[in-house]
């Protein structure tokens, strides 16, 4: 497949690029710093670009089957850069007749079975400009007409993959944890199967 990420040069951006490149893909990378991008090869193509910029996600977009995002913030702050993305990269893919997105959310933003801590501290004081920027960005993503796939993971472990990632419409019977590796793996399984379009997925052990 030919497939464009925007996040590639983040912690799961990074792992999802290596494993696409190793099962033969083409990729293209949007990034603003080309330097931040990790791996190489003769089917890794980069485009240079900011998330608000219009233009530059257009042309990213141009001639791929798939996107995969997993574009977070640099900050805390109140922003409205995830809002932004979105509503240009679901524009681009209309126009360019892109239909499959995976875009990679939060088990925060639908916080009932989250952990005490969590759901009390976190989310609500250190992460709420950040979740409401992301839902203003799903908001545009669920009102248009694309074939994406929605994925809400809990806490992400920076360590070897361990398999058996377990998938539901509300959480239930998860463990709120996955390893970035095993993340990335699920995100691209969805690239090509239908099981969960239009449908946004809790993942977990």
């Amino acid at each position: 497949m030919k497939i464009l990420i925007i996040g590639a040069t983040g912690r799961t951006g990074q792992r999802a690029l290596s494993q696409l490149l190793r099962r033969g893909d083409e990729v293209t990378a949007f990034v603003r710093r080309p330097a931040a991008v990790t791996a190489s090869g003769n089917r890794l193509s980069i485009v240079v670009g900011d998330a608000r910029d219009a233009s530059a996600i257009s042309r990213a977009v141009v001639g791929q089957d798939a996107v995969f995002t997993a574009f977070g913030p640099r900050s805390l702050k109140k922003d409205d850069v995830q809002e932004v993305m979105m509503r240009h990269l679901v524009d681009a893919m209309k126009t360019q007749s892109v239909r499959r997105l995976v875009n990679l959310s939060s088990w925060a933003l639908r916080p009932a079975r989250l952990d005490f801590v969590t759901r009390t501290i976190v989310t609500p004081l250190l992460a709420r400009h950040v979740m409401a920027d992301k839902e203003r960005g799903e908001a545009i993503l669920f009102a248009s007409d694309l074939d994406y796939v929605n994925i809400r993971p809990g806490r992400l472990l920076n360590s070897n993959a361990r398999g058996n990632v377990k998938a539901s419409v509300d959480g239930s019977g998860l463990k709120q944890t996955i390893t970035r590796e095993d993340l990335a793996a699920f995100m691209i399984g969805q690239l090509s199967d239908n099981a969960w379009v239009r449908r946004s997925v809790f993942v977990g052990y």
